[in-house]
């Protein structure tokens, strides 16, 4: 049946060979084509994402020591759940699930196509009848195409404990604060749009997985969290450990923030009446206010990464990988020298790996970030900020 879902083309990803639609069977009189135009959905500019998908699932497998069941429950192609299979020893079955006939159809065929029989399966379900009938899953992967927002509640329910979840969001316009209205209807969060949009757009996913999660006594552990090609990405740790206020009360909040000034301060639940705003500050949340990612994790992803190379995975993930690795202990809410050379008027932009290193030299801790070519990352107040930018400019 796979051949006559549409024009079928075969593609290497990793150590995968996938047959998929041929999108240029679909390309418009001008030549451009969405690869949502396809009867079944594969985006070959996800290929980076789904590289450092696989390391996540490798590093994972390494923490939990033994064999693991992942599920990828929109599977479409079924490309990332067979790359899981394949690249990773630690996991010994892999559930590829769509509700579409179509891409059960193709997946199938590809899991034979990979050899993957006996290891890899593949579901013709509703994703939350799929999770409502499979418990005890160690790696739940939740890729749609837009919110995941739905998907959250029974993926939680279905994870093992000590299990990973994985949860992507595309509609980047809603979490970062394009439309507020949508981000607070699906995620209850009321987002603004600043320089550091996409952070808030992590913080946002994350306390809404968490708060999830909450509702049925489970507390979550960020392992990695990155913006990558208007998506955002988030995979969690979660433990069937009822959290108590003090546990949410520490990691949730909300941004205190003046887009005239920069001034940006997060404020814990509970503390946001005690604080006298003064004019023009805007008020974002709620929204994770902990670490986005463990260092020590992500530092085994990259190990991972680079091993890896030799499969043809991307080298934009390893400079995502590198940067945040050193951006995951940092100050909340990086900064971005555009922004604060536009806002003070100051003569020129600066370097900011110059920057960096100025800022670490006088003793706050500072890094690039992987939001943002031209962001950074620091402790150190504003004033002090400005002081070495305009050192900066004068030195050059």
């Amino acid at each position: 049946m796979s051949e006559d879902i549409c024009p079928l083309t075969q593609v290497r990803e990793g150590k995968a060979v996938i047959q998929v639609c041929d999108l240029s069977a679909y390309a418009d009189e001008k030549g451009y084509v969405d690869p949502a135009w396809a009867p079944v959905f594969y985006n070959p500019r996800m290929s980076c994402s789904r590289d450092i998908s696989s390391a996540v699932v490798g590093a994972y497998a390494e923490l939990r020591g033994r064999s693991l069941t992942v599920a990828d429950i929109l599977c479409a192609t079924g490309v990332r759940g067979i790359r899981y299979a394949l690249e990773n020893e630690g996991v010994a079955v892999a559930y590829l699930n769509d509700i579409d006939p179509r891409c059960y159809h193709l997946a199938s065929r590809n899991i034979r196509l990979n050899g993957l029989e006996g290891r890899a399966m593949a579901f013709n379900y509703d994703a939350v009848k799929f999770l409502l009938e499979h418990r005890r899953i160690d790696v739940i992967d939740v890729d749609p195409f837009g919110s995941p927002a739905r998907f959250v509640d029974p993926a939680l329910r279905a994870i093992s404990h000590g299990g990973m979840l994985c949860v992507t969001a595309t509609d980047t316009a809603a979490l970062m604060g394009k439309y507020p209205g949508a981000c607070l209807r699906k995620y209850s969060s009321l987002c603004r749009l600043t320089e550091f949009s996409r952070e808030i757009a992590v913080r946002v996913l994350l306390q809404f997985v968490a708060r999830e999660a909450a509702k049925l006594g489970i507390t979550v552990k960020p392992l990695i969290s990155y913006y990558m090609d208007h998506h955002v990405r988030v995979c969690v740790q979660a433990f069937r450990k009822k959290p108590d206020y003090e546990w949410l009360a520490s990691r949730l909040g909300y941004l205190v923030y003046h887009p005239q000034t920069l001034h940006r301060q997060l404020v814990r639940l509970g503390e946001l009446e005690q604080l006298k705003l003064g004019e023009g500050y805007e008020v974002v949340g709620p929204l994770w206010v902990g670490g986005f990612a463990d260092g020590s994790f992500v530092e085994k992803v990259l190990r991972i990464f680079l091993e890896r190379i030799e499969l043809g995975y991307c080298k934009r993930g390893v400079k995502l990988l590198t940067h945040l690795r050193e951006e995951a202990s940092g100050a909340p809410f990086y900064y971005t020298t555009d922004s604060v050379t536009a806002r003070y008027r100051l003569q020129s932009e600066v370097s900011v790996e110059r920057l960096v290193k100025l800022l670490s030299e006088r003793g706050f801790p500072s890094s690039r970030t992987h939001f943002d070519g031209k962001g950074f990352r620091t402790s150190a107040p504003l004033e002090v900020i400005l002081e070495a930018f305009r050192e900066l400019s004068a030195r050059s």
